[in-house]
């Protein structure tokens, strides 16, 4: 029989344990941890926080301009094909993709659930 074997060997870490692992094996990393940051990849990421996305744009507000690009855009696209939106300005756009909670998506796998006290 041919199958792959898969092994997360970390799956079950806290981030304790990442980082002791970290500091006993000197593994280098990315110094926007040592900045406070709790999470990298995307800036402006849906699943960041209001409090790390204001945070993020303000830091790189270059990244905050190209978002706001896109939407005018998006817009424009829209109006184009004759559909409508509630968003008539990328600002608009911008302020629901910062503020408004993401979405929960049932085919979201969830490795643990919070225990609620």
């Amino acid at each position: 029989m041919k199958s792959k074997h898969i092994l997360n060997p970390i799956i079950g870490w806290t981030d304790e344990d990442v980082w002791e692992f970290i500091r006993r094996y000197k593994i280098q990393y990315c110094e926007l941890y040592d900045q406070g940051f709790k999470r990298l990849g995307c800036i402006g990421c849906p699943m960041a926080s209001v409090a790390e996305k204001l945070h993020e744009f303000q830091r790189w507000p270059k990244h905050y301009q190209a978002y706001m690009r896109a939407f005018d855009r998006m817009l424009q696209a829209i109006r184009e094909s004759g559909k409508e939106t509630t968003w008539k300005t990328a600002q608009d756009v911008m302020d629901w993709w910062i503020y408004e909670p993401p979405a929960e998506d049932p085919n979201q796998v969830k490795m643990f659930e919070e225990v609620q006290s």
